[in-house]
């Protein structure tokens, strides 16, 4: 009888920020999915101008064997996955998520956002990010919150709503129009489910708890100790579509990946490569703009992370044969 060939080890590195983690920590799972693997998590601590470039030393945790595989995502995994290839003499495939704004050659492989128009023989483009949206959690969400899921109404709405960034800013102008139209729908015996991120203004949480904290059918997350769990897979698990902001990549992929029609609420600001974002999953029947009133459509899930992984699996063997 012939020996099982070992589990791969798979690295991931972010930077403790769930938008960060859930892309590296998305794609190792996703390649789990399709062989034996055994995966460690690492957060990385924010440069400094000694470690910017490269890191001299492992984290403290960081020991050999060193990994077949490692995948980091943001800049303060940069200086990790970038030393690796020294620390393991070559032998550790390093991945690296979303345009690393350094020189292609340090990476055995950039897996990054078609939006960002990176090129390069070592480049991968997908649509939007990777992410951890699978069958297999979102059941298990939907599960673990099936007493407050049967408690709404029918239809159920999922609102994801961001904030600011570089480019959108979540204004009081357009916080009110999205408010008047959720409320407008709440009224109409629509249930929201309505998720706040990190990046979103505390006058926002603070008009949504005013507006809907007493409402039985609407069920709000903000992150207060008040709200429990967090339901952000139970929410795309339930929902019949999803709003999401506009600002967040990430936001956007998920919902669409969850297999969910996408509504699109746009904030203040420039675009600019995002919307070919907007455009390719719309031309895709995955994304309209939020108008007001809840949108469905049949739509298939969009699962950019499983073809990732199949590629990095493809370069991996590739690599080991040099």
């Amino acid at each position: 009888m012939s020996e099982q060939p070992r589990p791969l080890h798979i690295w991931t590195i972010g930077d403790g920020r769930a938008g960060i983690d859930n892309q590296v920590l998305g794609l190792a799972e996703a390649i789990a999915q399709i062989m034996p693997a055994q995966l460690q998590h690492f957060v990385a601590p924010r440069p400094n101008l000694l470690s910017l470039f490269k890191a001299k030393n492992p984290m403290a945790n960081m020991k050999p064997p060193w990994p077949d595989i490692v995948i980091g995502c943001g800049q303060a995994s940069l200086p990790y996955t970038t030393a690796m290839r020294k620390w393991s003499d070559a032998s550790t495939f390093c991945v690296q998520l979303q345009a690393p704004r350094r020189p292609a050659k340090q990476f055995d492989m950039i897996i990054a956002p078609a939006h960002d128009q990176l090129e390069g023989e070592n480049t991968f483009k997908i649509t939007g990010s990777t992410n951890r949206i699978c069958k297999q959690k979102l059941e298990a969400a939907k599960e673990q919150f099936s007493k407050q899921i049967k408690t709404l109404l029918n239809p159920s709405l999922a609102v994801m709503i961001g904030g600011n960034s570089k480019r959108h800013k979540l204004t009081k102008p357009a916080f009110k129009k999205l408010l008047e139209r959720l409320t407008i729908l709440a009224a109409s015996k629509v249930a929201l489910m309505i998720s706040t991120s990190r990046r979103t203004p505390g006058f926002a949480k603070r008009g949504l708890r005013r507006k809907f904290g007493k409402n039985p059918n609407v069920w709000l997350w903000t992150g207060a100790k008040r709200d429990g769990e967090n339901p952000y897979f139970a929410f795309l698990a339930t929902a019949n579509a999803v709003v999401v902001t506009s600002d967040s990549t990430n936001l956007i992929t998920e919902a669409a990946s969850a297999g969910k029609p996408v509504l699109l609420f746009k904030l203040e600001g420039e675009d600019g490569k995002f919307a070919d974002l907007y455009t390719d999953l719309a031309n895709r029947n995955l994304l309209v703009p939020f108008t007001g009133s809840i949108a469905t459509w049949d739509t298939e899930p969009f699962d950019e992370t499983a073809r990732a992984a199949e590629e990095v699996l493809r370069r991996f063997h590739n690599h080991l044969k040099k």
